[in-house]
């Protein structure tokens, strides 16, 4: 008993330092480049900027976002606006 009850707590546990991704936290207006430098590419960096001037331009507040859901917002905003190389001229 006294084994099974640890092996659940050792699961429990490792499930919770998986959970705490600083990515999946809330937009910060003063700590986000440090986050971002620690823990996004060059390229999620790219797609976070361009979602946060998307945002502010529209008067979205970046607040109720995590860094996470900014940078997929700027992602499909890149995509969007990429040329599309398959209609002939």
């Amino acid at each position: 008993m006294k084994k099974s009850i640890q092996f659940f707590a050792m699961i429990f546990i490792s499930f919770s330092f998986l959970g705490c991704d600083p990515l999946d936290k809330k937009y910060s207006k003063e700590n986000y480049t440090e986050v971002l430098k620690q823990n996004a590419d060059s390229v999620s960096q790219s797609a976070f900027q361009r979602a946060i001037v998307e945002n502010e331009i529209n008067d979205v507040r970046n607040e109720d976002f995590t860094y996470q859901e900014l940078i997929n917002q700027g992602k499909l905003l890149q995509k969007r606006d990429l040329p599309n190389n398959n209609v002939s001229r």
